[in-house]
């Protein structure tokens, strides 16, 4: 279909122009009967109560902070979402603006610690929502947004928000016994099983379609868990390999530090064949 103006228009409009036809380029036309879909309900009907929890008197909120009580979690788990959503939980970028706090950085690696880098974008946090979400088979990208997304249609998404919720709590958690009871990250088998214990425990709130499902996600958390470690070449690479595919300093030294350890080990044990020789 070739379009034309009766009169010449200016360059912004022009350039509105183009872009409203991209977005119409990309609209696909059916036969059926439009509808007016309501899109802060899980069933896409309107009502009062759901405008009330978008609006309030304050303005526009975003509507997930308040869908976390309907979430099927205990209410300490509710409150602790609640919290994260506001940006209140005290990570160390928080505790910085009460007090002065010379370490801010992530107990897990060494950047700088907030919410959204513990939960999403540390190293640790993506290995674990790259193996939970896999088992839930959602795509891997992963950010607060999208999970909060799923809680307006809390009906349709039961299991994957009590999973997910159950994921963050855990991983706080855990951070947490590192930062005041001294415990060791050894690796995300850790916060895999405690993960499934913590599910375990909240199994006799749900109902039994969602107690099913949810058990079969646990089974698949404790399999994992029994597996062997795996090196993570895809989280590493990013960091080790520069923009022109050379490696980078930290990483020379890490393949410098290697190879001197081999050749210590190597000599050691030759040494130990010498004085000690073996016979068939």
């Amino acid at each position: 279909m070739k379009l034309s103006f009766r009169r010449t228009v200016s360059e912004r409009i022009m350039q509105m122009w183009f872009e409203l036809l991209e977005i119409v380029e990309d609209v696909v036309l059916l036969e059926d009967e439009d509808q007016i879909i309501w899109s802060y309900s899980s069933s896409g009907n309107y009502s009062v109560q759901s405008l009330y929890a978008v609006i309030n008197h304050k303005g526009i909120t975003p509507v997930y902070v308040h869908t976390v009580r309907k979430l099927q979690i205990p209410p300490r788990v509710q409150m602790f979402l609640w919290l994260l959503s506001k940006n209140r939980i005290l990570t160390r970028d928080n505790l910085a603006k009460r007090r002065e706090l010379a370490d801010q950085t992530c107990l897990f690696c060494t950047e700088r610690e907030s919410v959204d880098h513990l939960f999403f974008h540390c190293s640790v946090a993506k290995r674990l929502w790259r193996v939970v979400l896999s088992f839930l088979n959602l795509p891997e990208v992963c950010s607060y947004e999208i999970l909060a997304s799923r809680w307006l249609a809390s009906k349709r998404h039961t299991v994957n928000n009590i999973i997910c919720a159950a994921v963050m709590w855990c991983l706080w958690k855990f951070r947490n016994d590192m930062c005041f009871q001294g415990r060791v990250w050894i690796s995300e088998k850790q916060v895999l099983v405690w993960t499934a214990k913590t599910l375990r425990r909240w199994l006799p709130m749900f109902k039994m379609e969602v107690g099913e499902q949810a058990e079969a996600v646990i089974l698949q958390l404790e399999h994992r868990a029994r597996q062997p470690l795996e090196l993570c070449w895809e989280d590493a690479r990013s960091s080790l390999i520069s923009g022109s595919g050379r490696l980078t300093t930290q990483a020379l030294e890490l393949v410098s530090t290697a190879a001197t350890r081999s050749e210590s080990i190597i000599g050691m044990r030759l040494e130990n064949d010498s004085v000690n020789p073996e016979f068939d």
